[in-house]
């Protein structure tokens, strides 16, 4: 077990030291022998969204547990091809992350990103790592939320592109009432000023949000539309890459490491 551990602890980081941002690299839209030329691997994701990829306040560097499985996906790569890959991340707004991966800005898309059927028409979709669950965060003095009727007519915010404005959406009954913006922070503003009745978010997420934030708390208790789970996401036609990445959530699945680095990324992300 000790072992297990030093190795988990070598392997992130390893995966921290050779992730690199740096946005002026261009990538390949999930050419596999076009990566291997170029033993450059580009990642796009949205760094706001603890535990699963954030700013490390001191390097400033992209972490979290997505990135650390693109670290596994990395030394898989380099000891099937025999080659060294750099990891490039690019971390942008998150409705733009589709459309960085179609323009061939970027080969892989890691960013807690829920597979569904409406995305995979637009989308390359790996298996499944990580299964989700929305939750609602909101002020600790919120006495009117109790149960998924109570949502009704209030006003929510989630971030843009995610499931989780459908699901507010759907819960609030009312367009008018739904905020959708591509800063989480800025949902959070909203919160406390009270232009916002709750958020929907992803309970990792809502769990960073309480531990970072007072006045705030999140209920797991009210039930929406399941959650397909999150998946790495490449361009149509790239079957190639998506089955080195299905080949690496399998073994790591398998093995206990994928487990065993989400409980990790989510103690440090909580400052554990």
């Amino acid at each position: 077990m000790k072992q297990n551990q030093i190795y988990l602890s070598m392997l992130l980081m390893t995966s921290l030291l050779t992730l690199t941002s740096c946005q002026d690299v261009v990538g390949t839209g999930g050419e596999l022998s076009e990566i291997l030329m170029n033993k450059t691997l580009v990642i796009g994701t949205n760094a706001e969204y603890a535990p699963f990829e954030y700013l490390d306040g001191a390097s400033q560097t992209v972490v979290g547990f997505d990135m650390d499985v693109v670290g596994l996906l990395e030394t898989h790569l380099e000891n099937t091809y025999d080659v060294d890959i750099n990891v490039v991340v690019k971390d942008m707004a998150f409705d733009g992350l589709i459309g960085s991966l179609q323009a061939n800005q970027i080969d892989l898309i890691a960013a807690a990103f829920t597979k569904n059927a409406e995305r995979a028409e637009s989308v390359l979709f790996s298996d499944i790592y990580y299964q989700a669950q929305t939750v609602v965060v909101m002020k600790s003095n919120q006495t009117k939320i109790i149960d998924y009727a109570s949502l009704g007519g209030l006003k929510l915010g989630a971030q843009l592109g995610t499931v989780q404005v459908d699901f507010a959406l759907e819960a609030s009954g009312s367009a008018q009432n739904i905020k959708a913006l591509a800063s989480l922070s800025t949902l959070l503003s909203d919160l406390e000023v009270g232009n916002l009745d709750a958020i929907l978010v992803e309970k990792p997420v809502a769990m960073n949000m309480v531990q970072k934030q007072s006045g705030l708390k999140y209920t797991e208790e009210i039930a929406f539309a399941d959650d397909d789970g999150y998946a790495f996401a490449t361009n149509h036609g790239k079957e190639a890459f998506i089955d080195e990445i299905n080949t690496v959530i399998f073994k790591a699945t398998e093995n206990g490491s994928l487990a065993s680095m989400y409980v990790a990324a989510l103690d440090a992300s909580l400052g554990g």
